[in-house]
């Protein structure tokens, strides 16, 4: 009956390697699915038209920005047959953003990329790793004094947030768009990893300490090492969280807070005791 037990164990250590790849596989094909996704709003359908190719390039909780890059590509008679993406006649494109509101794309010269700011709004960056925040959209086009239909295809290729469309609408040429923006599923569960390291680390020292003050071990120096190696490896580890939150976030407060806390109790607690134990086993204090 033991060797069956044994067996059975012996098969389950094996197989709960290649349990966890699948898992994992699992998770990057569920998140593959949902991030990066193109939406297409706005006339479509018209045969003059300005299309715009709209890209979140980065993301910015801190600033409280998202960057966008805006290809506009004029069709039907908005083109010029003279030059490449060039329009025949100015565009003005007219956005939400802050701090660039009104682009020029003069008649007969290719349209470049514009690099246009939209604000983040609600929201606050202490929620790291469960912030999320909203950003609105909008275009407009306008030549000759009159706006022209307009189409956008919006995309994101920031790695670290996922982009939702709250709200889509088209109304007298503008396109309208609201987008939540929260963190990628593999950064949320980077952060929830390593808080729990955080907490086992910490707990660890702590038990380690325990065993030693306990046991009246005395300066135990290897343990001490590891101990104090801990704490600011645990340092180390909270510096390289994905995103670099600011300190006070979520994260500090769930784990790294406590974490640093138990461990320098530990250390401490096992220094503490331990001269005590050595002072008590020296032949000049009367014991051996």
């Amino acid at each position: 009956m033991q060797g069956g037990f044994a067996l059975v164990r012996r098969v389950a250590a094996v197989l709960v390697v290649p349990a966890l790849c699948a898992g994992g596989i699992l998770l990057y094909v569920n998140g593959r699915a949902v991030e990066h996704q193109a939406d297409v709003i706005g006339d479509a359908s018209a045969p003059n038209r300005v299309e715009l190719l709209v890209t979140a390039q980065q993301v910015s909780a801190v600033q409280r920005r998202v960057q966008l890059r805006v290809q506009v590509v004029p069709l039907g008679d908005l083109a010029s047959p003279g030059g490449v993406n060039a329009p025949s006649k100015q565009i003005t494109l007219y956005s939400t953003s802050p701090t660039q509101s009104e682009v020029q794309f003069p008649a007969g010269r290719s349209a470049a990329a514009q690099d246009l700011d939209m604000g983040l709004y609600d929201g606050t960056i202490s929620d790291y790793p469960f912030d999320g925040y909203d950003t609105e959209i909008a275009f407009a086009a306008v030549v000759d004094g009159e706006q022209v239909p307009i189409a956008m295809t919006f995309s994101d290729i920031d790695p670290f947030f996922h982009f939702a469309t709250v709200s889509s609408r088209t109304s007298n040429h503008i396109v309208d768009q609201v987008q939540h923006v929260s963190r990628a599923q593999g950064t949320k569960i980077m952060a929830i990893f390593m808080m729990i390291v955080m907490w086992a680390l910490g707990l660890s020292v702590v038990a380690g300490a325990w065993i030693l003050v306990s046991r009246r071990r005395g300066l135990v120096w290897p343990a001490l090492g590891w101990m104090a190696a801990t704490l600011f490896a645990l340092a180390a580890l909270r510096n390289v969280a994905p995103g670099t939150p600011p300190i006070g976030c979520l994260l500090d407060y769930a784990a790294f807070f406590w974490a640093e806390l138990l461990t320098a109790v530990g250390v401490v607690s096992a220094v503490f005791f331990g001269v005590l134990a050595e002072r008590k086993r020296d032949p000049l204090h009367g014991e051996k």
